[in-house]
């Protein structure tokens, strides 16, 4: 049987497990098991996602992300920022670093338990959305910034489904949305926001493919941030306050010269910040196949 080391890490309390594997020992079909097995929250290490560590010949490193379900995922906000300490405390790569996911690339700087990563703009906007579900009219905004998400405000759920944030029912919620025709048949996240007094955002989000509600979503953080401001006019950084109590800071300077509908408008100076934490190391031994 196979013996897979691992580190334990969360963002914000978004949890990864994560593999080094810059040699290429783990195939793909191996990658998609061991995330499946080990993201079981009872017989396996527990997360929200397997990230492995691959070489790359133009960058500090590659990051491959595997959901909880096996499939491939797109880019994780708070799983950079794990994979960008978890690179500084194992040599890997310096304090200022610049690594590739799918294609696309990425720059983080480590200081001390903080990880700013600097984000390319979003790849596509889409404002004042207008969808018809079985509980009613959901209005929203649809952000693709490498992960698609949803954002909408708390106020703007249907009657049957709307609360106060914390008493939402996000499962209810995501479910409704996540798999909605308009986004067929890719999918997205889906965000729900609150704004306080002192103009903290909070935010819940339902993440695809973890098929639930998670304690935080870097991209999704982001996603949410840029709708505050378009939305409630909060300047940046925007803060906010994640489900499990953490906080992240999304910076960006708006292009005065780009519509707020246009990706440019967000084009320069994006980085998520906040916190990231290496929990443990281990072994995990794949079982047989049919066995878990």
């Amino acid at each position: 049987m196979q013996t897979i080391h691992f580190t334990k890490a969360h963002g914000a309390q978004n949890d990864f497990v994560i593999v080094d594997d810059r040699a290429r020992v783990y195939d793909d079909d191996t990658r998609r098991r061991f995330a499946q097995l080990t993201s079981h929250r009872r017989k396996g290490v527990g997360s929200d996602g397997t990230i492995f560590i691959d070489a790359s010949a133009t960058h500090d490193f590659g990051m491959s992300f595997f959901n909880p379900d096996g499939s491939v995922g797109s880019m994780c906000g708070n799983g950079g920022r794990c994979a960008a300490l978890y690179a500084l405390r194992n040599g890997i790569a310096p304090a200022e670093m610049r690594f590739e996911v799918l294609g696309k690339s990425y720059a983080a700087a480590v200081s001390g338990s903080e990880v700013r990563l600097a984000f390319p703009p979003p790849e596509r906007i889409e404002l004042d959305l207008a969808l018809e579900t079985d509980e009613g009219i959901v209005h929203a905004d649809y952000i693709d910034n490498g992960a698609p998400h949803l954002v909408l405000f708390a106020s703007d759920l249907p009657l049957r489904l709307r609360a106060p944030l914390q008493d939402i029912d996000m499962q209810r919620v995501g479910t409704l949305l996540r798999r909605h025709g308009h986004f067929a048949p890719r999918g997205c996240n889906v965000n729900v926001l609150e704004v306080d007094a002192e103009a903290l955002v909070h935010i819940r989000t339902f993440e695809k493919g973890v098929e639930a509600e998670t304690e935080a979503c870097g991209t999704g953080t982001i996603a949410s941030g840029f709708v505050a401001h378009l939305r409630r006019g909060i300047q940046p950084p925007v803060t906010l306050r994640t489900h499990g109590g953490d906080t992240l800071r999304v910076h960006f300077t708006p292009d005065a010269g780009s519509p707020t509908d246009h990706p440019d408008y967000f084009t320069r100076d994006l980085v998520l910040e906040g916190p990231a934490v290496l929990v443990f190391e281990g072994d995990y031994t794949m079982p047989e196949e049919g066995r878990a």
